[in-house]
């Protein structure tokens, strides 16, 4: 039992930084497109004061939205890669864990959990 805990707690912890990097995945691809491409004015006016060139074209944006924008476009990579290490980590602490079982049991051929 003490070592399938283990076990048990690393692949949790990958499944969670799997997970972290996939909505953040799915933020970086959707919000920044709704808010400049739906959300945004094609003219500068009230609340709309700053300007977001995309692809060429002018939208302008709210200061809300440009912090939303920035965020979720500077974070990202961020969070990205250190899910990606945290995934590597902890699937690397597992196959440890899992070759410690199989030493065990092959040296002790008996009950792994003792």
């Amino acid at each position: 039992m003490r070592i399938i805990l283990p076990l048990a707690v690393f692949t949790a912890l990958a499944a969670f930084c799997f997970m972290a990097m996939l909505a953040v995945t799915l933020a970086w691809m959707y919000v920044p497109t709704r808010i400049v491409y739906q959300e945004s004015s094609p003219v500068k006016i009230g609340d709309y004061s700053i300007e977001v060139r995309e692809h060429g074209r002018s939208f302008f944006i709210t200061p809300r939205q440009k912090y939303i924008v920035d965020s979720v476009r500077f974070y990202t990579p961020i969070i990205w890669f250190s899910g990606f290490g945290y995934l590597f980590l902890f699937f690397a602490f597992g196959g440890f864990e899992r070759l410690r079982l199989l030493q065990r049991r092959s040296a002790g051929g008996g009950n792994p959990s003792s």
